[in-house]
Protein backbone atom coordinates (compact mmCIF):
# COMPACT_ATOMS: atom_id res chain seq x y z
CA UNK A 1 0.00 0.00 0.00
CA UNK A 2 1.09 3.49 -0.86
CA UNK A 3 2.21 5.69 2.26
CA UNK A 4 0.86 9.58 2.47
CA UNK A 5 3.99 10.99 1.21
CA UNK A 6 4.22 8.46 -1.67
CA UNK A 7 0.66 9.39 -2.42
CA UNK A 8 1.17 13.04 -2.14
CA UNK A 9 4.48 12.79 -4.51
CA UNK A 10 2.04 11.40 -7.01
CA UNK A 11 -1.05 13.68 -6.39
CA UNK A 12 1.80 16.57 -7.42
CA UNK A 13 3.37 14.71 -10.28
CA UNK A 14 -0.20 14.38 -11.57
CA UNK A 15 -1.21 17.95 -11.45
CA UNK A 16 2.05 19.01 -12.93
CA UNK A 17 1.18 16.45 -16.11
CA UNK A 18 -1.92 17.87 -16.23
CA UNK A 19 -1.19 21.65 -16.30
CA UNK A 20 1.54 20.80 -19.00
CA UNK A 21 -1.57 19.13 -20.99
CA UNK A 22 -3.52 21.99 -20.75
CA UNK A 23 -1.10 24.30 -21.39
CA UNK A 24 -0.21 22.63 -24.25
CA UNK A 25 -3.99 22.32 -25.61
CA UNK A 26 -3.70 26.25 -25.24
CA UNK A 27 -1.02 26.66 -27.30
CA UNK A 28 -2.67 24.57 -30.11
CA UNK A 29 -5.38 26.32 -29.90
CA UNK A 30 -3.95 29.79 -30.10
CA UNK A 31 -1.61 28.21 -33.32
CA UNK A 32 -5.12 27.42 -34.89
CA UNK A 33 -6.53 30.61 -34.42
CA UNK A 34 -3.76 32.80 -35.50
CA UNK A 35 -3.32 30.81 -38.50
CA UNK A 36 -0.47 32.63 -40.39
CA UNK A 37 1.41 35.67 -39.47
CA UNK A 38 5.03 36.84 -39.99
CA UNK A 39 6.67 35.78 -36.44
CA UNK A 40 10.28 33.57 -36.88
CA UNK A 41 9.74 30.50 -34.86
CA UNK A 42 11.74 31.52 -31.93
CA UNK A 43 9.93 34.77 -32.13
CA UNK A 44 6.04 32.85 -31.94
CA UNK A 45 7.35 31.09 -28.69
CA UNK A 46 7.22 34.84 -27.09
CA UNK A 47 4.15 35.89 -28.67
CA UNK A 48 1.92 32.86 -27.75
CA UNK A 49 2.89 32.71 -24.13
CA UNK A 50 2.45 36.61 -23.99
CA UNK A 51 -1.41 35.85 -25.68
CA UNK A 52 -1.53 32.75 -23.15
CA UNK A 53 -1.23 34.81 -20.36
CA UNK A 54 -2.95 37.40 -21.11
CA UNK A 55 -6.25 35.89 -23.25
CA UNK A 56 -5.55 38.85 -26.10
CA UNK A 57 -4.48 38.08 -29.69
CA UNK A 58 -4.24 41.81 -30.14
CA UNK A 59 -0.31 41.66 -28.18
CA UNK A 60 0.63 40.23 -32.21
CA UNK A 61 -0.25 43.47 -33.23
CA UNK A 62 1.55 45.29 -31.18
CA UNK A 63 4.77 43.23 -30.45
CA UNK A 64 8.19 44.22 -31.29
CA UNK A 65 11.14 41.95 -31.27
CA UNK A 66 14.93 43.70 -32.46
CA UNK A 67 16.26 40.60 -35.24
CA UNK A 68 18.73 39.83 -31.69
CA UNK A 69 16.46 39.92 -29.34
CA UNK A 70 15.72 36.65 -28.76
CA UNK A 71 19.08 34.83 -29.70
CA UNK A 72 21.05 37.09 -27.13
CA UNK A 73 18.18 36.85 -24.74
CA UNK A 74 18.49 32.68 -24.90
CA UNK A 75 22.47 33.32 -24.50
CA UNK A 76 22.28 35.53 -21.58
CA UNK A 77 20.05 33.32 -19.38
CA UNK A 78 22.08 30.32 -20.15
CA UNK A 79 25.22 31.94 -18.91
CA UNK A 80 23.36 32.59 -15.87
CA UNK A 81 23.16 36.41 -16.19
CA UNK A 82 20.96 38.51 -13.58
CA UNK A 83 17.37 39.67 -14.07
CA UNK A 84 16.63 42.89 -12.99
CA UNK A 85 12.79 44.36 -12.91
CA UNK A 86 10.88 46.97 -11.62
CA UNK A 87 8.27 45.65 -9.65
CA UNK A 88 8.05 42.27 -7.23
CA UNK A 89 5.18 41.18 -9.67
CA UNK A 90 7.39 40.15 -11.55
CA UNK A 91 9.98 38.44 -9.03
CA UNK A 92 7.42 36.49 -7.40
CA UNK A 93 5.75 35.48 -11.02
CA UNK A 94 8.72 33.91 -12.22
CA UNK A 95 9.62 30.57 -11.80
CA UNK A 96 11.83 29.38 -9.16
CA UNK A 97 12.36 25.83 -11.17
CA UNK A 98 12.84 27.80 -14.45
CA UNK A 99 15.33 30.23 -12.70
CA UNK A 100 17.16 27.28 -11.70
CA UNK A 101 17.44 25.38 -15.26
CA UNK A 102 20.44 28.14 -15.59
CA UNK A 103 21.23 29.43 -11.93
CA UNK A 104 19.25 32.93 -12.92
CA UNK A 105 18.93 35.53 -9.62
CA UNK A 106 16.40 38.05 -10.31
CA UNK A 107 16.94 41.54 -8.69
CA UNK A 108 14.34 44.19 -7.86
CA UNK A 109 16.93 47.34 -7.52
CA UNK A 110 13.39 49.39 -5.77
CA UNK A 111 12.55 47.47 -3.16
CA UNK A 112 15.94 48.49 -1.58
CA UNK A 113 15.57 50.42 1.54
CA UNK A 114 17.85 52.65 0.35
CA UNK A 115 16.03 53.64 -2.51
CA UNK A 116 14.22 56.10 -1.14
CA UNK A 117 17.37 57.72 0.00
CA UNK A 118 18.16 57.93 -3.68
CA UNK A 119 15.37 59.21 -5.09
CA UNK A 120 15.93 62.00 -2.48
CA UNK A 121 18.80 62.96 -3.29
CA UNK A 122 18.66 62.79 -6.88
CA UNK A 123 15.44 64.62 -6.83
CA UNK A 124 13.46 61.79 -9.03
CA UNK A 125 11.24 58.76 -8.46
CA UNK A 126 12.16 55.49 -6.41
CA UNK A 127 12.56 53.92 -9.62
CA UNK A 128 14.38 55.89 -11.60
CA UNK A 129 16.76 56.29 -8.42
CA UNK A 130 17.08 52.98 -7.78
CA UNK A 131 17.84 51.87 -11.76
CA UNK A 132 20.49 55.00 -11.68
CA UNK A 133 22.10 53.38 -8.71
CA UNK A 134 22.47 49.90 -10.30
CA UNK A 135 23.37 50.78 -13.69
CA UNK A 136 27.11 49.53 -13.40
CA UNK A 137 25.46 45.87 -13.42
CA UNK A 138 23.41 46.28 -16.16
CA UNK A 139 25.96 45.15 -18.78
CA UNK A 140 25.44 41.71 -20.08
CA UNK A 141 22.05 41.41 -17.91
CA UNK A 142 18.48 41.19 -18.85
CA UNK A 143 16.31 44.64 -17.52
CA UNK A 144 12.37 43.64 -17.80
CA UNK A 145 10.07 46.12 -17.26
CA UNK A 146 6.08 45.80 -16.62
CA UNK A 147 4.80 48.83 -14.96
CA UNK A 148 7.41 51.86 -14.11
CA UNK A 149 7.54 53.73 -17.90
CA UNK A 150 9.75 56.33 -15.55
CA UNK A 151 12.19 53.20 -14.72
CA UNK A 152 12.10 52.10 -18.80
CA UNK A 153 13.03 56.00 -19.80
CA UNK A 154 16.05 55.96 -17.46
CA UNK A 155 17.60 52.75 -18.70
CA UNK A 156 16.98 54.07 -22.52
CA UNK A 157 19.13 57.24 -21.25
CA UNK A 158 21.60 54.93 -19.21
CA UNK A 159 22.21 53.55 -22.55
CA UNK A 160 22.28 56.48 -24.97
CA UNK A 161 23.88 58.72 -22.69
CA UNK A 162 26.25 56.45 -20.22
CA UNK A 163 26.72 53.53 -22.90
CA UNK A 164 25.66 50.74 -20.95
CA UNK A 165 25.25 47.87 -22.54
CA UNK A 166 22.32 44.89 -21.01
CA UNK A 167 21.96 41.92 -23.40
CA UNK A 168 18.21 42.49 -23.42
CA UNK A 169 15.77 44.88 -22.78
CA UNK A 170 12.16 43.83 -22.19
CA UNK A 171 10.25 46.95 -21.93
CA UNK A 172 6.30 46.38 -21.31
CA UNK A 173 5.16 49.01 -18.83
CA UNK A 174 1.29 49.75 -18.98
CA UNK A 175 -0.30 52.84 -18.38
CA UNK A 176 -1.58 56.21 -19.37
CA UNK A 177 1.14 58.20 -18.43
CA UNK A 178 4.70 58.38 -20.49
CA UNK A 179 3.94 54.22 -20.82
CA UNK A 180 3.61 54.81 -24.60
CA UNK A 181 6.34 57.06 -25.11
CA UNK A 182 9.00 55.25 -23.15
CA UNK A 183 8.37 52.52 -25.54
CA UNK A 184 8.66 54.15 -28.42
CA UNK A 185 11.77 55.63 -27.07
CA UNK A 186 13.20 52.22 -26.54
CA UNK A 187 12.38 50.88 -29.79
CA UNK A 188 13.95 54.23 -31.84
CA UNK A 189 17.48 52.58 -29.89
CA UNK A 190 18.18 49.79 -32.96
CA UNK A 191 21.39 49.08 -31.30
CA UNK A 192 20.26 47.98 -28.54
CA UNK A 193 18.14 44.20 -28.64
CA UNK A 194 14.70 44.79 -26.88
CA UNK A 195 10.85 43.37 -27.20
CA UNK A 196 7.89 45.88 -26.91
CA UNK A 197 4.65 46.08 -26.87
CA UNK A 198 3.89 49.86 -28.30
CA UNK A 199 0.67 51.31 -26.79
CA UNK A 200 -0.54 51.05 -23.82
CA UNK A 201 -0.61 47.83 -23.43
CA UNK A 202 1.83 45.69 -21.42
CA UNK A 203 2.43 45.23 -17.32
CA UNK A 204 4.26 42.70 -14.92
CA UNK A 205 2.31 39.67 -16.09
CA UNK A 206 3.38 40.42 -19.85
CA UNK A 207 7.16 40.69 -18.63
CA UNK A 208 7.20 37.35 -17.19
CA UNK A 209 5.50 35.38 -19.95
CA UNK A 210 8.40 37.08 -22.30
CA UNK A 211 10.69 35.89 -19.60
CA UNK A 212 9.39 32.14 -19.30
CA UNK A 213 9.08 31.89 -23.31
CA UNK A 214 12.65 32.86 -23.29
CA UNK A 215 14.10 30.19 -20.70
CA UNK A 216 11.37 27.58 -21.94
CA UNK A 217 13.29 27.97 -25.52
CA UNK A 218 17.06 28.12 -24.11
CA UNK A 219 15.89 24.77 -22.46
CA UNK A 220 14.14 23.20 -25.24
CA UNK A 221 17.20 24.22 -27.86
CA UNK A 222 19.77 23.23 -25.52
CA UNK A 223 19.21 19.80 -25.47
Amino acid sequence: MMNPLQDANVGRTGLVEAGRRIEEESFRIIDAEMGEHSFTLEQWQVVRRVIHTTGDFDYSNWIRFHPRAVAVGVDALRRGANIYTDTRMIQAGLSPWRLQWFGNSVVTPAVQAESQQWAEKWGTTRSVAAFRHYASEFNGAIIAIGNAPTALLEVSRLIKEEGIRPALVIGVPVGFVQAAESKEALWEMKDQPSITVLGRKGGSSVAVAVLHALLEWAKTTNE
